[in-house]
């Protein structure tokens, strides 16, 4: 997440914790990993008289590595491996053995930057498959505009815009986000966030988080963060916690 108070600092710029990628590209010949864990736990109707179900899926590792290719252009890869259960009134239906998500590998190109006139923003591009997944979701892509825009000295306004494809391009999915961010110190912020989805079947979801970031040094931050679902069908709990480093060359 690319606080103000951070672009201020030089520091470590992240896309995590948000649903928003930044716009920011990592400098030039540094290599940055961004790992973390989350729970996402949905309400599910049962056929029990006041049955209480929830479905629950455990992220055990989500990891973004990006490379600095130059000013303008960063390399990234991301993977994941989760697991899912359902309970019902307390009680453990099923778990099922932690499966590997689909594979991506994407860019992030800078196209307008430092313009006194224009946001930043960035395209990021992405599109990954079965090379180790086990979910059988086919070809997936994600296409997104990030838009980076301070407000003061030390709020910003984030944004995205985009769309996601799996199966191929069989189904859909237009996304955006909104977060306002803000820089408490120089080494704590605060987010609010706000996003949701259009597939091309079934409802729309819409969802809201907030978290915290710390700098532990200018090249290591931990967050935590949460949310809920503002749409019948988002997740009705979302919490996570992650760490993020840079290595210089």
């Amino acid at each position: 997440m690319a606080l103000v108070v951070q672009a201020r600092a030089q520091n470590i710029y992240t896309d995590r914790p948000t649903q928003t990628t930044s716009s920011a590209i990592v400098p030039k010949g540094a290599f940055q990993v961004e790992t973390g864990f989350y729970l996402l736990e949905y309400s599910v109707a049962t056929m029990q008289p006041n049955g209480n179900s929830k479905y629950q899926y455990f992220s055990l590792n989500n990891t973004l590595l990006r490379y600095g290719v130059s000013e303008r252009f960063e390399l990234r890869f991301s993977q994941e491996v989760g697991k899912r259960r359902q309970v019902i009134d307390g009680n453990i239906l099923f778990v099922n053995d932690a499966q590997v998500a689909p594979t991506m590998f994407g860019a992030k190109v800078g196209l307008v930057k430092d313009n006194s006139s224009l946001p930043d923003i960035g395209l990021i591009v992405s599109a990954g498959g079965g090379i180790f997944e086990e979910t059988q979701s086919g070809l997936l892509t994600d296409i997104r505009l990030a838009v980076d825009a301070p407000l003061a000295e030390s709020l910003a306004l984030s944004a995205n815009l985009g769309m996601t494809h799996n199966n191929g391009f069989e189904n859909r999915n237009t996304f955006y986000t909104l977060m306002f961010a803000y820089g408490l110190n120089d080494k704590l912020g605060v987010f609010i966030e706000s996003y949701g989805g259009f597939p091309k079947v079934g409802q729309s979801e819409h969802a809201m988080d907030a978290g915290l970031t710390y700098l532990l040094s200018s090249s290591l931050q931990i967050d935590v963060y949460g949310g809920t679902g503002l749409s019948d069908s988002a997740s009705n709990l979302l919490l996570g916690f992650g760490l993020s480093k840079r290595f210089l060359k």
